[in-house]
């Protein structure tokens, strides 16, 4: 027929297309997967589907054969396992995290435990000797009593004794019958006093022994106390180095903020610009994330926790004529290698020499509050990290000039305030 064909040629032929519902939900789950990071995972796992040519025939049948299987629902398959897969791996990194989480947080009671264990032998220590200068010095004053006394009574035996070995007969001869009476008389009334001081000299002598006899014993104690001492301080490194170990995964962006850190402290003039520039500056990586178990800053004073055990010598507002001002923190004298252990919870902002104060640590706290302490020989803390309040930090130096000195300062909103109503001391003493 003209212009025409059979009916056969000018009906269209049947495509096959995908099923539009599947299309539509392959679609939704890869911009999904992207966005959550998973489209490298899809990209392994799907590959593009063949798309029948527009226009081809069927193999003689009008429905799809039974064994034929879609390809997106294949490919469905295939992201839906992947996603799966990145379910279970991201539980079970969850539990890893809790769990160190949890562990961190048992050694940090462990550490705040011994370090209030360290800080009362130090303590105990320090009056052990204190006690034991006081007793040498009383042993010392009591050994030149005895040693006068002792010589006073052998002149007065040295003078008895001659006058005990005289000849009678001789001294009827030679002495005035006076001074022979008055001499009867002075042995008569003298050997008892001399009997006198003999016995308490003699009692003088016990308490000298039993004095040395209760320093020997102090001496002993101090001794174990020491002991005990180095054990919990043992004890303390390996708790550090464990929380160490757990913490690895921070160490990248710890030592990222060391480094910002150190270099604002390089540019900073003095601590009031290096807090200024550290609370201004943002962070370059992901913060740590903050601990449960980190509380606000206190509200009243004598809420704190004394970062060493110590003698208060030097007072907030005193002259200072190194600075030509008045000080804005305080000075603790301690014992050498004392532990010092952070005042209150809060993350650790600097960590490093500054200038003349040697090692300082500043730790952040909340509502503005910052803690600073300077003179450590060492410090076990890392930028980023969290404390807890009573949690050891670092270490103090060996004797030099007499025992070390450890700074402390607190800040308000960058302000410098008297720590010691917040220690919760008055006196003359922070224990």
């Amino acid at each position: 027929m003209i212009g025409g064909g059979t009916a056969r040629e000018r009906v269209s032929p049947i495509v096959c297309r995908p099923s539009a519902r599947h299309a539509l939900r392959f679609l939704l789950l890869v911009g999904w997967l992207a966005a959550a990071g998973l489209a490298p995972a899809l990209a392994q796992q799907t590959a593009p589907a063949a798309t029948p040519p527009v226009g081809a025939a069927t193999a003689g049948t009008t429905g799809t054969p039974p064994a034929a299987i879609d390809p997106n629902a294949k490919q469905l398959q295939g992201v839906e396992a992947a996603l799966a897969a990145a379910k279970q791996k991201q539980a079970a990194l969850a539990a890893v995290a809790a769990a160190l989480t949890r562990e961190t947080a048992d050694l940090q009671a462990s550490l705040v435990q011994r370090a209030a264990a360290i800080q009362a032998a130090e303590r105990e220590l320090s009056q052990i000797e204190a006690t034991l200068a006081t007793l040498e010095e009383s042993r010392r004053a009591k050994a030149l009593e005895l040693a006068d006394k002792r010589r006073a009574l052998l002149g007065s035996l040295a003078a008895l004794e001659r006058l005990a070995m005289a000849s009678p007969g001789a001294a009827l001869v030679d002495e005035d019958p006076l001074d022979i009476a008055r001499g009867s008389l002075l042995l008569r009334y003298a050997v008892p006093e001399l009997q006198r001081r003999a016995g308490l000299l003699a009692g003088e002598i016990a308490q000298m022994d039993a004095l040395g006899r209760e320093i020997e014993g102090r001496r002993a104690h101090a001794q174990g106390v020491e002991a005990a001492l180095q054990q919990d301080r043992q004890q303390v490194t390996e708790l550090l180095k464990r929380k160490a170990d757990l913490q690895r995964q921070t160490a990248a962006q710890a030592s990222a903020a060391q480094t910002r850190s150190e270099k604002l402290a390089a540019q900073a003039k003095d601590l009031r610009d290096l807090l200024d520039k550290l609370a201004s500056e943002k962070p370059q990586t992901p913060a740590i994330s903050r601990p449960a178990n980190v509380r606000p800053f206190p509200t009243q004073p004598a809420s704190l926790f004394p970062p060493v055990s110590g003698q208060l010598v030097g007072r907030f507002g005193a002259p200072d004529p190194a600075a030509g001002s008045t000080a804005k923190g305080i000075l603790l004298q301690t014992r050498p290698g004392a532990t010092v252990v952070a005042p209150f919870d809060g993350q650790v902002l600097f960590r490093g020499p500054f200038r003349s104060y040697g090692e300082i640590l500043i730790i952040q706290h909340d509502g503005g509050y910052h803690s600073l302490l300077a003179g450590l020989a060492r410090s076990d803390a890392v930028v980023g990290q969290w404390v807890l309040a009573g949690e050891p930090v670092g270490v103090m130096g060996p004797s030099q000039d007499g025992n070390p000195k450890l700074y402390m300062e607190l800040r308000h909103d960058g302000h410098p305030i008297d720590p010691v109503p917040w220690l919760g001391k008055s006196d003359s003493k922070v224990e």
